[in-house]
């Protein structure tokens, strides 16, 4: 008579764990390089701000009181200049940014200052040559609306614009402030401020407005 053999105990598969070993030398290894090069280093309060304000001024989240000091302080002095409702105050990235309206400097889509431009200018001007600011660059940027213009002098946007920003910063000049601190752009209409169009697309007039100014960067 034939024996039968004994079943064998089931037992369970156990998945391949020996990854676990050089996945935990390196995590140690990663450790070990963390806490080097955080003992071999100092935090740099001041360039952790520069930072922190740069990446949240690109996203436009800047609040008052966390913007860099001398922003605020100078935007603070422009504001006590009283330049009138057609100017506006905001800062970037690189410092702040006085908005002027073009009708307020300018007569209609030209490049010719208006008489009375100075009200606006020589202010601005006798404070950007005050020891507290006379080191800062300035970038004067010219802007237009959509609309193309037709005219002899300036055949396109791009030449009014590049222009009015040049005037600008001759006017400064003549006003005392140093020519090498000075860079003229002309950005036609490619950075509106305001949507030319709404969401059906018809024109908004008043934003098209709006979008024709000179915009005056303070590198701090």
């Amino acid at each position: 008579m034939v024996k039968r053999k004994a079943p064998e105990t089931p037992h369970e598969e156990h998945a391949d764990e020996t990854w676990l070993i050089p996945y935990s030398d390196l995590l140690t290894l990663l450790l070990a390089l963390f806490i080097v090069l955080f003992a071999s280093s100092s935090l740099d309060k001041g360039k952790m701000e520069k930072i922190e304000y740069a990446f949240a001024a690109a996203f436009n989240a800047i609040p008052g009181e966390e913007m860099n000091g001398s922003v605020l302080n100078f935007l603070e002095d422009v504001k006590d200049l009283h330049l009138g409702d057609n100017v506006g105050l905001g800062s970037d990235a690189k410092g702040a940014v006085i908005n002027i309206a073009t009708v307020t400097l300018f007569d209609g889509k030209t490049a010719t200052l208006k008489d009375n431009a100075d009200e606006i200018l020589q202010p601005l001007a006798e404070l950007l040559k005050t020891n507290k600011y006379r080191r800062y660059r300035i970038v004067i940027e010219g802007h237009t609306n959509d609309q193309d213009i037709i005219n002899a002098l300036y055949p396109s946007n791009w030449e009014l614009s590049s222009i009015q920003a040049g005037a600008v910063v001759r006017r400064f000049i003549k006003l005392g402030l140093d020519e090498n601190r000075f860079q003229a752009v002309g950005m036609a209409g490619i950075s509106p401020e305001y949507p030319n169009f709404d969401a059906y697309g018809q024109p908004i007039p008043q934003n098209r407005k709006l979008n024709n100014r000179i915009e005056i960067h303070i590198e701090i």
